[in-house]
């Protein structure tokens, strides 16, 4: 079924009220996660993100105005009255590593819950899940640093080969698009080249000879 145009305009209205409260700060992408696992309190919020009270609010503020901040007053039996804020209509999930950013950003939907007569085993459940997903994460970067290393080093083997510019343009696409095919279609319809699949010929032929020179 093909999205009404109302429907296309409303979720061009929620990516852009996303991207400008949220996905442009660092700093309220995390406190947004934060919330999204479960409400907290500006005191909360600062002693995480090692801001002052007022500089968490400054951030609740802009998310707010996005509407994407749910504000409950509640009240404490032991403890002084306190606003709790939580994330609304969005959930978000952040596991980046380092330099690796892995973030998932999605709207809330009307789900089925089953009833839970043992939320210790399922919350024990959500614990194991976020670990191993935090190991896999870690092994992704690994991964990732490592094929950063080999494109480099790709890159400086090939300026290394005394080819042309024409021909270090043709070996960098072919050996950077997943096969040659998909190859010659990036030379012929991005590039422009007439016969592409002859270039490619001809560029492996001349970095085969002059491999060791």
């Amino acid at each position: 079924m093909r999205a009404q145009k109302g429907e296309v305009d409303e979720t061009e209205a929620v990516e852009s009220r996303l991207n400008e409260a949220l996905l442009s700060s660092q700093t309220r992408l995390r406190i947004a996660e934060l919330i999204s696992r479960r409400p907290r309190t500006l005191r909360e919020l600062a002693r995480l993100t090692r801001l002052s009270v007022p500089g968490v609010l400054r951030h609740i503020e802009a998310m707010s105005k996005a509407g994407l901040i749910n504000e409950k007053r509640v009240e404490m039996r032991t403890l002084p009255a306190r606003k709790l804020y939580s994330l609304k209509g969005i959930k978000v999930v952040d596991f980046s590593v380092g330099d690796l950013t892995i973030l998932k950003v999605t709207t809330d939907k009307p789900m089925v819950v089953q009833n839970v007569s043992d939320p210790e085993s399922l919350a024990m459940e959500v614990f194991v899940g976020r670990r191993r997903i935090k190991e896999k994460a870690r092994r992704l970067a690994r991964a990732v640093d490592e094929l950063l290393v080999n494109e480099e080093m790709l890159a400086k083997r090939i300026d290394d080969l005394h080819l042309t510019d024409e021909e270090r343009l043709v070996l960098l696409t072919t050996f950077t698009e997943e096969t040659a095919d998909e190859a010659e279609r990036v030379l012929v319809r991005i590039q422009g080249m007439r016969e592409a699949r002859r270039s490619i010929d001809e560029a492996l032929a001349k970095a085969r000879r002059n491999v060791g020179k």
